[in-house]
């Protein structure tokens, strides 16, 4: 018998070429999968005034922010698929950030250096879970955006996920989530932070459960949530919505909104929102009035309540009815969101806005009292007079590319004391 010597060389080619000609063709593997995603730059320059009875302190922070999501859903058999989703953030310093820092946003600190731009931030992975849908039902479990009624459509979290649209004009949801991210760059406002980053709630399991309803019956909309922290604190909220179409070009609308905090931990104060909204839109022309109002039982007059916290949303927000740009949001070190409140809170609003062509442009007024964390030097912040207006304009290039800037002015004041904070905002953004 003829022996046939082969060298290891010619080995690993022989297996190489069999893998290859054995592999599936790009074509083929890329053919079922759906790319989508954003890639968006933001400019913001934070502007601070606190005026004392001893001096005025004056600050100022900005920043660049850039920011790429890459999502693919993957059909994977029969009824399975899979999605994993990419996600680039990165911030740069301007305005020599790095070189002058403030202690408490006004004290002034001369450090080393001037500011750097980001070129070592990576992507990470944001999503990535198994799907599966049969009939009007789909089920997904591993890592995905929980959005719910109480958060605003970028926080991520570890769990299970049933959706289900039998009846027509109706969406039923139910979630089960073990892990929920704090991670700056989606985060907005102190409570998640809170949560999973002091041990402030180290006795509690703080698993997320969620279930929501969403139904549109032209010309009624409405909304009801659930969600449960485990050992933390459960909220209970609803939305009614009417819009009627008088003609083509006449619109008339008018929403509410209730949300209630039932507190299970000691930390945790009790709290109640809710708002009204009215509406209408005439010839590209839209305009809007309301009221909001949101208390929780933790007041500073209240010795023993007032340490604890309290929230009426998980994360920024939320869905409800928020009609300034940062009074009750970016403020004050990002305290002012609904995730965050404390005391009696009330406030008035007016919007209006223009379409034309590609263009759009905007302005607003709120006004009221509530809790402000901007005032630090007072002992008790509580009905503050606040107010904020602002202007808006959006310039939409294409269905993929927009442009939006906007200025917002707010105001705190009580008792001599007084916090302003300007923002700049300009972005662009191209979604694919």
């Amino acid at each position: 018998m003829k022996i046939t010597k082969v060298s290891l060389a010619a080995l690993v080619a022989l297996g190489a070429f069999s893998s290859v000609a054995s592999a599936t063709p790009l074509e083929e593997a890329i053919k079922n999968v759906d790319l989508s995603g954003f890639a968006r730059y933001r400019y913001t320059n934070d502007r601070f005034k606190n005026t004392t009875t001893y001096n005025t302190q004056k600050s100022s922070l900005a920043g660049h922010a850039y920011r790429m999501q890459t999502s693919f859903k993957a059909a994977i058999d029969d009824n399975f698929f899979g999605v994993l989703t990419l996600r680039y953030a990165s911030k740069d310093g301007s305005g020599d950030n790095n070189g002058i820092t403030y202690s408490n946003k006004y004290d002034t600190v001369i450090g080393g250096g001037t500011d750097k731009t980001n070129t070592t931030d990576t992507f990470g992975v944001y999503e990535m879970y198994l799907g599966y849908k049969v009939s009007d039902t789909t089920i997904t479990a591993g890592k995905q955006l929980i959005k719910t009624f109480y958060d605003d459509g970028d926080i991520a979290a570890t769990g299970l996920k049933v959706v289900n649209t039998d009846v027509a004009g109706l969406s039923l949801t139910a979630a089960a989530y073990d892990a929920i991210e704090d991670n700056t760059d989606e985060v907005d406002g102190p409570l998640l932070t809170t949560i999973s980053g002091t041990s402030k709630f180290h006795n509690a399991p703080g698993n997320l459960y969620y279930l929501g309803a969403v139904g549109s019956y032209d010309p009624v909309s409405f909304k009801a949530a659930i969600a449960n922290l485990q050992d933390i604190a459960t909220l209970y909220g609803a939305e009614a919505a009417v819009s009627f179409n008088v003609t083509d070009d006449i619109n008339l609308n008018l929403k509410g909104q209730y949300v209630h905090n039932d507190s299970d931990h000691k930390e945790v104060a009790d709290a109640d929102f809710w708002a009204v909204q009215a509406g209408t839109k005439l010839f590209g022309a839209k305009l809007n009035a309301g009221y909001l109002d949101f208390d929780a039982k933790n007041k500073t007059s209240d010795a023993k309540n007032s340490n604890k916290i309290s929230f009426v949303t998980l994360d920024a927000n939320g869905q409800l009815i928020n009609p300034a740009k940062i009074l009750n949001g970016a403020m004050a070190s990002s305290k002012q969101f609904y995730n965050n409140i404390k005391g009696d809170n009330n406030y008035w609003f007016v919007n209006a806005g223009y379409d034309i062509d590609k263009f759009g442009f905007g302005a607003g007024y709120t006004k009221g009292k509530g809790y402000s964390n901007g005032l630090y030097v007072l002992a008790d912040k509580d009905k503050a007079k606040r107010s904020e207006w602002y202007l808006d304009a959006s310039y939409k290039y294409s269905k993929k590319l927009t442009f939006l800037s906007w200025y917002a002015a707010a105001k705190d004041k009580k008792d001599g004391e007084s916090f302003k904070q300007d923002r700049i905002r300009f972005e662009a953004k191209y979604s694919f």
